[in-house]
C-alpha cells in the first residue's frame, strides 16, 4: 500500500514510525524510572512541567512551522531530540550522574519534539489530496502502533539491566531518522508574510484565528479529554503495576510490572496490525457518528478500567478491548479532523490541535499526582468521568447538524 503513495508521503509516513519508536523505547520507561527516584506527588509535578514546557513548545512550532521552510525546522529540531536522548544515556554511564541532566534531557525531549513535529504534521498534510488523506491517516495509524509495540517490546526488556545501550541506541536512530528526511523528502512551503511588530504579536495573531474557531476548540478539548485514558497507561497504571503487579511466570519468562506493561501495549499493536483493515471494512457501512461513540466508549472503559486491574485475567481483556474501540473510532477521527482545517492555516491549527495531546498528558499526570493520595478504583472512575465528556464534546463538535455534512 506504501508504494501507491508519491515519494514525500512514503518518506513521512517512515520517518513517523521510526521517530514513533523511538519514543516507544525511551520516554514511557524514563517515567518508570524517573518514578524510582521521586515521589509520586514530585512525579507528577515534574510530568506537569513537561506538559506546560511542550504546549508552549507547541506553539512557538507551529508559528516556525508557517512562517519558516519545515525542512529545515525538521532538521533542527529532530536532531536536538537525539542530543537530548544522548545526555539521558550518559546519566546512565555515570558521566553525567546528576538528577539534574536525567530530568534536564527528559525536559529537552518534549520541548525539542513539540518543537518540530507541527511541522512534520503539516509536511504530511501538505503532500495528500482529499481523495487519499482517509488512506494515508490510516496507514500512519497503522504503523504508529506497530511501532509503539516494537518499542515497548525492545524497552520492556532492556529496561532493567541496559538502560544506557536502550537511549544511545535510540539516539542513534533519532539522528538516522533525521538524515533519512532530510534526503529523501522534497518540500518545500510557502510561508506567511503577514508580520507583526513582535513575534509575540505574530504569536497572537498567527493562533488566534485557531482558538476563535469554537468548533475546533471543542474538538480540540473533547480528543484531550478521551486520549488521557490511554495516556493514563503509559504514567499512572505503568508506574502503578511496576510497584504493585505481583510477577509470575509466563512460558519460563519472569513477568514483573514493567513487562506486563510491555506485553499491553504489544497486544495493542498485534491487534492493530492485523484487524485495522478488518475492523474499517465491518464499520464502513455503519453510520459514523455511532461508531465514533460506541468505539470510544468501550475505549475508555478498557483503559479506565486498567487503571485498577492488577491481575493478567483482566489486564489483557481489557486491552483488547479498547483496542477494537480505538479501531473503529481512530481513522475516522483523524480524517473528520483534517477537513475542518483551512489551507492557509494548517501548521497554527495543527499546533493548537497539539494542544490535545498536551492537555491529555496533563490529566494523565494530575492523575499520576491524585494516585498518591486516592486508591486506584477511583483513578478509574476520574479516567472515565472525563473520556464520556470528551465523547460529548468530540461528536457535538464533528456532527453538528448545522454545520457538518456528514
Amino acid at each position: 500500500m506504501l508504494s501507491s503513495f508519491s515519494k514525500n508521503i512514503q518518506t513521512t509516513l517512515v520517518t513517523s514510525f521510526f521517530s514513533s519508536l523511538v519514543y516507544a523505547c525511551t520516554i514511557p520507561y524514563l517515567i518508570i524510572y524517573l518514578a524510582g527516584l521521586f515521589s509520586p506527588e514530585l512525579l507528577g509535578i515534574l510530568v506537569m512541567i513537561n506538559v506546560v514546557s511542550s504546549f508552549l513548545a507547541g506553539i512557538i512550532g507551529g508559528y516556525l512551522a508557517d512562517n519558516f521552510q519545515r525542512k529545515k525546522i525538521l532538521m533542527i529540531f529532530q536532531n536536538l531530540y537525539g542530543v537530548s536522548l544522548f545526555v539521558v544515556a550518559l546519566n546512565f554511564t555515570g558521566i553525567l550522574s546528576h538528577h539534574f541532566w536525567l530530568i534536564g534531557g527528559y525536559l529537552i525531549c518534549g520541548i525539542t519534539y513539540n518543537l518540530y513535529y507541527s511541522a512534520f504534521d503539516a509536511v504530511l498534510l501538505d503532500s495528500t489530496v482529499p481523495a487519499e488523506r482517509k488512506k494515508v491517516y490510516q496507514l500512519e495509524y497503522w504503523s504508529f502502533n506497530l511501532s509503539m509495540a516494537l518499542g515497548a517490546s525492545i524497552a520492556g526488556f532492556l529496561f532493567k539491566y541496559y538502560l544506557f545501550y536502550l537511549f544511545f541506541g535510540a539516539a542513534l536512530l533519532q539522528f538516522a531518522v533525521s538524515a533519512f528526511l532530510q534526503k529523501n523528502l522534497s518540500y518545500k512551503n510557502s510561508v506567511s508574510h503577514t508580520k507583526g511588530k513582535t513575534i509575540f504579536h505574530d504569536l497572537f495573531t498567527n493562533y488566534y484565528i485557531a482558538a476563535k474557531d469554537k468548533r475546533w476548540v471543542i474538538l480540540i478539548l473533547g480528543i484531550a479529554l478521551y486520549s488521557a485514558a490511554e495516556f493514563s497507561l503509559q504514567n499512572y497504571t505503568g508506574i502503578r503495576l511496576s510497584k504493585e503487579f505481583e510477577p509470575i511466570t509466563l512460558f519460563s519468562v519472569n513477568i514483573d510490572g514493567v513487562r506486563m506493561l510491555s506485553i499491553l501495549q504489544v497486544i495493542n499493536t498485534i491487534m492493530v496490525v492485523f484487524f485495522t483493515f478488518i475492523v474499517s471494512r465491518i464499520t464502513e457501512k455503519k453510520t459514523e457518528r455511532t461508531v465514533i461513540i460506541v468505539g470510544l466508549l468501550i475505549y475508555i472503559s478498557g483503559y479506565g478500567l486498567m487503571a485498577s486491574a492488577n491481575s493478567i485475567y483482566l489486564l489483557i481483556p481489557l486491552t483488547i478491548l479498547a483496542t477494537f474501540g480505538e479501531l473503529a473510532s481512530a481513522p475516522i477521527l483523524t480524517a473528520r479532523q483534517v477537513d475542518l482545517i483551512p489551507e492557509d492555516k494548517q501548521a497554527s491549527y495543527l499546533s493548537f490541535g497539539s494542544l490535545s495531546f498536551q492537555i491529555s498528558q496533563l490529566i494523565a499526570a494530575v492523575g499520576l499526582t491524585l494516585g498518591g493520595y486516592l486508591t486506584a478504583s477511583l483513578i478509574s472512575g476520574y479516567i472515565i468521568i472525563l473520556g464520556v465528556a470528551g465523547i460529548y464534546f468530540v461528536v457535538s463538535s464533528l456532527y453538528d447538524v448545522k454545520k457538518s455534512t456528514y
